[in-house]
């Protein structure tokens, strides 16, 4: 489809037509995806009705059947196939409004690309921090590696906001729009894993609201999370 596009732009062009804004290119190729997503996922629906939600979130292949239809939540982190990275984002909020985010993405031996704390000035609640610490492990992740990854959060609600085609009208709303653009950039898969397989990153966001610091390691990461990182790989 994309192929396609390209050839019709090229066309436009060659016959003396002014080009199709890129912006305009992009929204056709995405309401096109939709299209074909919400067909494969409904497909005895109406699509002319169009009333059923399209999801971008996949789930990996032992998460995807359960005996009793539930969902089979990770309690360890574990690596995955070689050539594809893991992202862990997590989130830390205070009822004094201090807040954090942590980061870090890992390849399939569990060597760390980069890990990463910020503290967030101004938080809004446990939820917003959350959001922020995808948006930001997100972009990190697209700049550092080329690899396909998969984001892994412990944050349920979080995960479901994303999942939602529809508008979001909520104080969210702008965060979850970036985050679903910086989605669809890439091979990226997003799995909720529990909080014991989530701990490198969570101490990161701690690090960030505690000490309010903010930085980022290349290829290391600093001496708080060597245990959770210990752990990870044993």
């Amino acid at each position: 489809m994309l192929l396609w596009r390209i050839r019709h732009v090229h066309n436009e062009l060659t016959h003396n037509k002014p080009a199709p804004p890129a912006e305009s290119s992009r929204r056709f190729l995405c309401s096109y995806m939709d299209t074909l997503m919400y067909i494969k996922q409904h497909p005895t629906a109406d699509v002319v009705k169009g009333k059923e939600t399209v999801s971008y979130i996949s789930v990996s292949n032992q998460d995807k059947h359960m005996g009793d239809g539930r969902k089979k939540i990770r309690k360890k982190w574990q690596p995955l196939e070689e050539g594809r990275m893991k992202l862990n984002v997590d989130g830390a909020y205070a009822n004094d409004g201090t807040a954090g985010a942590g980061m870090i993405l890992r390849d399939y031996t569990g060597a760390v690309i980069f890990a990463a704390s910020r503290q967030i000035r101004v938080g809004i609640d446990a939820l917003d921090s959350e959001l922020a610490a995808m948006e930001e492990g997100l972009a990190l992740a697209l700049h550092w590696t080329p690899n396909a990854f998969t984001l892994e959060s412990d944050y349920a609600e979080a995960i479901k906001l994303l999942d939602v085609r529809s508008p979001n009208a909520s104080i969210y709303a702008s965060r979850i729009s970036v985050i679903r653009e910086l989605i669809r950039e890439r091979d990226i898969q997003v799995v909720q894993i529990s909080r014991d397989a989530n701990k490198a990153s969570h101490e990161l966001a701690r690090l960030g609201r505690v000490q309010g610091r903010t930085a980022v390691w290349l290829r290391n990461y600093p001496p708080e999370i060597t245990e959770a990182i210990c752990a990870d790989c044993t």
